[in-house]
């Protein structure tokens, strides 16, 4: 089932690349998220375009609009076998031949679910932190992110045990912005009583003979 590609609020367009298995050749794109489309395809013109090979299914697999009525694309005969890479991360996947008008790659529910990325739909960032095993830079993304959470608990569990640290921050010449104290004033009532007190430093012995008096 193909969604209509004008929806706004369940998709996002994603930069990606494709590598055909048999050439190696890339192809950079831009990927529509559509959670409304079961299935992942890409477009006929952009196929012939780019000169990548097709396999033709034995079987040919009907194509239905979001009210359950056959696209006037027809059904699915083509798919094209390609490696498709975001960021560090990449998966080999087939894509369905079809006409997607001014798309050229939609990936669609079975990719979601597949991959189950975080997904930030105000930012438009995605992140391929939930990737089953066998996706190539995920396991790396989420080993990265764990070492990140380890060294965070070791840094919380020092300031924890040990002395309060020190705040120091270094800042260029020009960014440390001037700043005028403000005096602290103790908010007195009547009756209240304030006592004073002084240090001194520890009394040795040669302080003591010099501060002794003679008779």
């Amino acid at each position: 089932m193909i969604s209509a590609l004008d929806a706004r609020g369940t998709s996002l367009l994603l930069p990606v690349e494709i590598g055909t298995t048999d050439t190696s050749e890339l192809h950079s794109v831009k990927a529509l998220l559509d959670s409304r489309a079961t299935g992942s395809f890409i477009d006929q013109d952009f196929v012939h375009s780019k000169g990548m090979n097709v396999r033709t299914l034995s079987c040919n697999i009907p194509v239905f609009n979001v009210d359950s009525s056959p696209n006037e694309t027809g059904q699915i005969s083509k798919i094209v076998d390609v490696v498709l890479r975001y960021k560090t991360h990449s998966k080999r996947m087939l894509l369905a031949v079809s006409r997607l008008g001014k798309q050229s790659l939609i990936l669609g529910y079975d990719w979601l679910k597949d991959h189950n990325p975080k997904i930030d739909w105000e930012k438009g960032e995605v992140e391929m932190t939930r990737c089953p095993l066998r996706c190539e830079g995920g396991q790396a993304q989420r080993k990265e992110q764990t070492c990140k959470k380890r060294t965070e608990l070791r840094a919380l569990r020092s300031y924890r045990d040990g002395p309060t640290p020190l705040l120091q921050k270094e800042l260029e010449m020009g960014e440390l912005e001037e700043t005028t104290p403000q005096p602290c004033t103790p908010d007195w009532e009547p009756g209240d009583r304030l006592f004073l007190t002084r240090l001194l430093p520890e009394l040795t012995q040669t302080n003591l003979r010099a501060m002794a008096t003679t008779s």
